[in-house]
């Protein structure tokens, strides 16, 4: 299920998405960057950083309303950090879902209360050499799909917003609809994923309920909801920050095996990773991840809203909580649900070096020194964006070094190998550059003009009326004796003249002759009328001649006849 998709209208072959991407889960094809699910951890980082909005995450917010309208009993399990995104109350919101139609409302922290519990028990147990905390699902992604060999340090354990789900099932009915409302984009892998428990239907971000409520005209309930249900432990809502999940777990718990640590941001969780793969010795830790800097409140949804994690604990920090007195009905059932992870990375071919320099000798790199390691192409080093073509996820083309190299050698070829004379000018008409054919041309050295306006262009106009009119200026010019035709253009957007000059002599010497042939011809076919006029009025002449005679004769015939009948 991709949940990531891409308009593809919209996607100007930046690579900026793929140059972000931490594990460069993008497959670039054809001019257009795809996301490579089974890779891709949902951080949603290519989302925030694509300039053109040509990626988007895939709403579930339809398939939730037709549940609703299908007369289905659903409820919402809310997580902490809605205090960061709407900056309401908990009351207000279960008061604005349950005019929606849910048929509850209640946080995603209660599941969290169970959660912890079950983390204590791993501490006491003592039987895990790390233990990675899984209630981030990107994490849980990371490890599953890129560190294979860590898959023994997570905890087996569900994350809050499953065994939340778990519980209200176990309370209101197993036939109920569960939904998810969360910061997190990942969330909505972990509700489809069946190891992760199946006890959500679907996940919806704060800003998804929020276009939901703009594009139907719902307002924020006035009234909050009296029966708005909280939770036994309010330090549950600290799960969303850095050291949240830490804080929840009594501190003496840590000085018997396990050291804790916390890590946020997907930099400094793959630094982490990498270290324990490397170094089966480390043992002890337990190892609060998020994916996202500054954990839940740094989460894509939030981050789009450009809200400040370390300003948003504030909202979780500050808030009264002043309903904790009516703990939720799930939180009286006893919380079991053990996690299951499976190992998904993906199996990539591995190229060998030969392929290696195969694959950059294509690209004018035949030795290191050739390796600009630039970046531009979204991968970190020659070598890793050759591997990346090699499996079919980068296009060979990405290269931006080498190609504007190819279009500059072109562009110099062009220049020097052109039967016309070409001119480079600034925005001032100073000389930039100038082929051989306008040195031969002109009878210039290119290097004694360099930033002047050479004589021949004195008292030029069409240079500005190029400029102002933003037209092409073409006309006829003479240059020692040659018939040339000079075409000035303006660019714009560099600010530079472009002069080309062509000879015409040899046109200009073929129109001659063609005219002077034109004429020829028509002299001689005046001539030929004139005769024909001539032989046309002669024969006319002798005709009527004839004619009269041979009148005469008949009339003299006639006359006789008649006097002999007489």
């Amino acid at each position: 299920m991709s949940i990531i998709e891409l308009n593809t209208g919209n996607c100007q072959n930046c690579y900026k998405c793929i140059r972000n991407c931490p594990l460069k889960a993008i497959r670039f094809k054809e001019g257009r960057a795809t996301v490579i699910d089974d890779e891709c951890i949902l951080c949603g980082t290519c989302v925030d950083v694509c300039p053109q909005n040509a990626k988007f995450v895939k709403s579930q917010r339809q398939q939730v309303k037709d549940l609703l309208t299908q007369g289905e009993r659903v409820y919402v399990s809310v997580a902490p950090s809605y205090t960061a995104y709407y900056n309401i109350d908990f009351p207000t919101l279960s008061a604005t879902l349950k005019k929606m139609g849910f048929a509850g409302v209640e946080e995603t922290a209660i599941g969290a209360n169970e959660v912890s519990r079950e983390y204590s028990h791993l501490l006491i147990d003592g039987q895990m050499g790390n233990i990675i905390v899984t209630a981030c699902s990107s994490v849980v992604m990371l490890v599953e799909r890129h560190y294979p060999e860590l898959i023994k340090y997570l905890a087996p354990v569900a994350s809050p917003m499953m065994a939340h789900a778990k519980l209200m099932r176990e309370t209101y009915g197993n036939d109920i609809k569960v939904v998810f409302l969360g910061p997190c984009i990942a969330k909505k892998e972990e509700a489809a994923d069946r190891l992760a428990g199946g006890y959500v239907d679907y996940a919806i971000t704060f800003s998804g309920l929020e276009e939901w409520m703009q594009k139907d005209g719902i307002q924020f309930s006035e009234t909050p909801d009296p029966e708005a249900v909280g939770v036994l432990n309010p330090v549950s809502r600290l799960y969303p920050k850095p050291f949240g999940i830490i804080q929840t777990i009594s501190e003496r718990l840590f000085k018997q095996k396990y050291r804790k640590v916390s890590v946020d941001g997907i930099s400094d969780c793959i630094e982490l990773f990498d270290t324990l793969k490397n170094d089966d010795s480390i043992q002890g830790l337990f190892i609060e991840a998020n994916v996202c800097k500054g954990g839940c409140l740094g989460g894509p949804v939030l981050r789009s809203k450009h809200k400040n994690p370390h300003l948003s604990q504030f909202n979780l920090d500050d808030d009264p909580m002043e309903y904790d007195d009516t703990p939720a009905a799930t939180t009286r059932n006893a919380f079991s649900h053990p996690r299951v992870f499976a190992n998904r990375s993906a199996q990539r071919p591995q190229p060998t070096e030969e392929d290696i320099r195969r694959i950059l000798a294509t690209i004018g790199k035949h030795s290191p020194e050739d390796e600009l390691n630039c970046g531009s192409c979204g991968y970190p080093s020659c070598r890793a964006k050759a591997v990346a073509v090699f499996q079919g996820k980068a296009d060979i083309h990405m290269c931006l070094p080498y190609f504007r190299q190819q279009a500059e050698n072109m562009s110099n070829t062009v220049l020097e190998f052109s039967p016309n004379g070409i001119l480079v000018f600034d925005s001032e008409q100073r000389l930039l550059d100038m082929n051989p054919t306008a040195e031969i041309m002109l009878g210039l050295e290119k290097k004694d003009w360099l930033g002047e306006l050479p004589p021949v262009f004195y008292g030029e106009t069409d240079f500005e009326d190029a400029r102002a009119e933003e037209k092409v200026k073409v006309k006829k010019i003479t240059i020692d004796d040659k018939f040339c035709e000079q075409t000035i253009l303006f660019v714009k957007q560099h600010g530079m003249y472009l002069v080309f000059i062509k000879d015409i002599s040899e046109e200009e010497s073929r129109k001659q002759e063609l005219a002077g042939l034109r004429e020829h011809t028509v002299s001689i076919a005046q001539k030929v009328i004139e005769k024909q006029m001539t032989v046309a009025q002669e024969i006319a002449s002798l005709l009527g001649e004839t004619t009269a005679e041979t009148k005469v004769a008949l009339t003299k015939l006639k006359k006789s006849m008649e006097e002999q009948n007489k």
